[in-house]
């Protein structure tokens, strides 16, 4: 396990990005105290940006499924 990992790795090319190798989600809290981005994570979705993936941070699981969605994921 290594720092800054996203939270959730789709290793299907989403339905609107077929070009694309794979999905990474890093998930932070939702609401008044959200969550932030640190350096190694940030890092890690760059990285993979850079090799094709799309990249996403979602706050709070609604926001996440909508994001997974409009890329065309059935969730």
């Amino acid at each position: 396990v290594q720092a800054g990992v996203p939270d959730l790795l789709l290793f299907d090319s989403p339905p609107g990005r077929p070009e694309s190798p794979g999905t990474a989600l890093e998930m932070k809290r939702q609401g008044g105290r959200k969550g932030q981005v640190s350096k190694e994570q940030r890092k890690w979705l760059r990285a993979l940006e850079e090799r094709g993936w799309v990249s996403l941070v979602a706050f709070g699981a609604s926001d996440a499924l909508e994001q997974l969605r409009d890329l065309g994921y059935p969730v």
